[in-house]
């Protein structure tokens, strides 16, 4: 019998192919107002999903059902901000683009639903794709707040970017 806790156990099945790295990831922006861009990020919390539950109790204690799919929570990513700060202004473009900055009119359809998915990429040591998240119809919803201070003086500018998505897919 194989004891499924020891080390030999861990070390034949998980450890012989590898284990994945946090740190080897890619943030893909196809159909935004600049085309398609790759940009470097720095840290990215991955989609959550869930389901929409019933409550059923037909006899004996009651029970959540699961009745439907429910994407319960957005995604941040944190970028570097170069120089020149154009990394803040593809988002208050892309921004503004959703919703007039002149009149506060939507254009949601327009700037989200027809044109734009975004994808996060794994990636391997050797930059080989290991899993892909395309999130549709996403758009940034919120510039985070960006802090600066006196003694941040070796350090450099980061800008938190928060998504809302509609649905997402992950494939391998």
């Amino acid at each position: 019998m194989t004891n499924t806790s020891s080390i030999e156990h861990f070390k034949t099945n998980f450890l012989s192919g590898g284990l994945a790295k946090p740190s080897r990831y890619e943030v893909i922006i196809e159909g935004s107002a600049g085309g398609t861009i790759t940009m470097p990020a720095e840290t990215i919390s991955l989609p959550s999903r869930g389901f929409v539950t019933m409550e059923e109790q037909w006899y004996g204690p009651p029970r959540q059902v699961p009745i439907g799919r429910k994407y319960d929570s957005s995604v941040i990513i944190s970028f570097p901000v170069s120089r020149d700060q154009s990394e803040r202004t593809f988002f208050e473009t892309w921004m503004d683009e959703i919703v007039s900055p002149e009149d506060n009119r939507m254009n949601y359809e327009a700037a989200v639903v027809n044109e734009v998915m975004m994808k996060i990429q794994t990636l391997d040591e050797l930059g080989g794709i290991t899993s892909t998240y395309e999130l549709k119809e996403a758009y940034p919803s919120s510039i985070l707040p960006t802090q600066l201070g006196a003694s941040m003086r070796n350090d450099y500018t980061r800008i938190q970017i928060q998504f809302e998505y509609r649905e997402y897919t992950y494939t391998t």
